[in-house]
């Protein structure tokens, strides 16, 4: 489907990304130079369920978007939003897309808090700091399946093509399942599922007053 554009760039795309690869370089190196420190900072600033639940210092829920516990954490979230970010700003604007963004990842923060009290509330879990922009960005993920739902994308590990709105789907399915599976992962699976209902339901407001390009014969 084609769109008239609300914005004729992705500029704030570009710079969510070069925020998340700044703060990476920062807090890698403290990382590398003092373990302690790098451990009482993610604590200091991850979204920890405890104080989600009780409304402590919500703050947190900004602040942990813009932390990875690695490398690879990183490539993978920042992949994701180079990927879906773009078009998705283009297409909403910018004021718009960024709602979308933070409101998905800080409902992503809530959702995994209020999953974990409600399903496996041992001390560990509610008290372990959750960090990343991945609830976010499957906001993102969740409005280019609603408006891009034929676009292809492949599938890995596979590399086979298929249609977004089926790539998507397994995806958000997949987390769901993973949710319930494996409660102690490092991964917060319901924190993608928060993220990608709040981008979902924004989308489906916004919808209504995005403008398709006329077709032509």
């Amino acid at each position: 489907m084609a769109y008239i554009a609300r914005s004729n760039n992705s500029n704030a795309t570009w710079t969510l990304i070069a925020l998340n690869v700044v703060i990476f370089i920062l807090t890698s190196s403290l990382q590398a130079s003092s373990p302690v420190e790098f451990r009482r900072l993610i604590f200091s600033f991850g979204a920890i369920p405890l104080y989600v639940i009780a409304w402590v210092e919500p703050w947190r829920l900004i602040t942990s978007m813009f932390l990875h516990a690695g490398l690879e954490h990183l490539l993978l979230n920042m992949f994701a939003l180079f990927i879906f970010g773009p078009e998705i700003e283009m297409v909403l604007g910018k004021p718009r897309f960024l709602l979308l963004y933070f409101l998905s990842g800080i409902m992503a923060d809530i959702v995994h808090s209020y999953f974990i009290l409600m399903f496996f509330p041992y001390p560990t879990l509610l008290a372990t700091p959750a960090i990343g922009s991945s609830g976010a960005i499957f906001g993102v993920m969740a409005a280019y399946a609603l408006l891009f739902p034929r676009r292809t994308l492949v599938v890995f590990p596979l590399m086979l093509p298929a249609p977004a709105i089926l790539v998507i789907t397994f995806i958000i399915l997949a987390q769901i399942f993973l949710a319930f599976l494996t409660p102690f992962s490092e991964v917060a699976f319901a924190a993608h599922v928060g993220g990608f209902l709040t981008g979902l339901i924004l989308t489906l407001l916004y919808k209504p007053s995005i403008r398709r390009l006329p077709l032509s014969y």
